[in-house]
């Protein structure tokens, strides 16, 4: 289906160089990639990411971050705002990975290593 966003609420763009993401400027594009700045965004993304049966990766400011050369066929996140300096989520996000039917670590993309 559609990106989350399709009707403006949200930016989800597709097929995103992650290079320009990493510090060592490696990696393919993300099929998804979003950058929410609120927790409600967030959950947003891992509801549909879910949904849709996709696989979901954050890769925070990129370093110690390999991503494969053909990409990530997932949704792949960047926090950003408060939620990228470590303020408004805090224990609020405990839990969205693991448990609460969103996909834990083992089924996540396998294309990117931290």
């Amino acid at each position: 289906g559609d990106a989350p966003g399709a009707a403006g609420t949200m930016n989800v763009e597709e097929h995103v160089t992650l290079a320009r993401y990493t510090t060592i400027g490696n990696g393919g594009p993300a099929r998804w990639f979003a950058k929410p700045e609120t927790l409600d965004e967030l959950q947003e993304l891992l509801r549909w990411a879910r949904d849709e049966g996709h696989g979901v990766e954050a890769i925070g400011l990129g370093s110690n971050v390999l991503v494969h050369a053909a990409g990530v066929d997932g949704l792949v996140v960047r926090l950003a705002g408060p939620l990228g300096q470590g303020e408004g989520g805090g224990a609020a996000l405990g839990g969205v990975d693991e448990g609460g039917g969103y996909p834990s670590r083992r089924e996540r993309c396998p294309a990117v290593a931290v």
